[in-house]
């Protein structure tokens, strides 16, 4: 039987990527008793989009594999286009917050990563779609190398979010 952990266990996790370090991730996610974790391909039209925002995840990872570490936050922001100077802007405090729990992990594989920066969706693409700008969950975007030791590396960074 399966160890219920109050800190993850039924967190809803949702990695998104169509490569084999997302699915490594998903594997050692469930091998660290996520009940709850949801693999989606890269969004390339706004029903992949929407897709994302039905699953109303807590926690959101974008995994790219790339030959330099970059682990970044999400950006949405524009004018709505609603009524006149309405203007929309992601919050990304607790994106922030998940984001610093990466370091540690990923320098004990030997993997430098950088903070700088965010990944920005288009406002055009998601503006139907308030979840996107709305929710305060942690959005982020992680570029990182195939190397042994990644998937478990954010897997412990996503754990210490969650016990914080």
């Amino acid at each position: 039987m399966a160890v219920l952990n109050a800190f993850y266990g039924n967190k809803k996790v949702m990695i998104v990527g169509d490569n084999q370090t997302a699915k490594d991730i998903v594997a050692a996610l469930k091998a660290e008793n996520f009940n709850n974790v949801v693999l989606l391909d890269a969004p390339n039209s706004y029903a992949a989009y929407y897709g994302i925002s039905e699953e109303k995840p807590v926690y959101t990872l974008f995994v790219e594999e790339a030959a330099q570490c970059k682990v970044k936050t999400t950006k949405i922001q524009g004018m709505s286009g609603e009524r006149l100077g309405k203007e929309i802007d992601r919050d990304d405090k607790e994106s922030r917050k998940a984001q610093s729990f990466y370091k540690h992990h990923l320098k004990s594989i030997k993997i430098k990563p950088s903070f700088l920066g965010a990944v920005e969706i288009p406002l055009e693409e998601v503006k139907d779609i308030p979840w996107f700008y709305q929710d305060k969950s942690p959005m982020l975007h992680l570029f990182v190398p195939k190397a042994e030791g990644v998937a478990q590396a954010v897997v412990e960074s996503i754990k210490d979010y969650f016990k914080r």
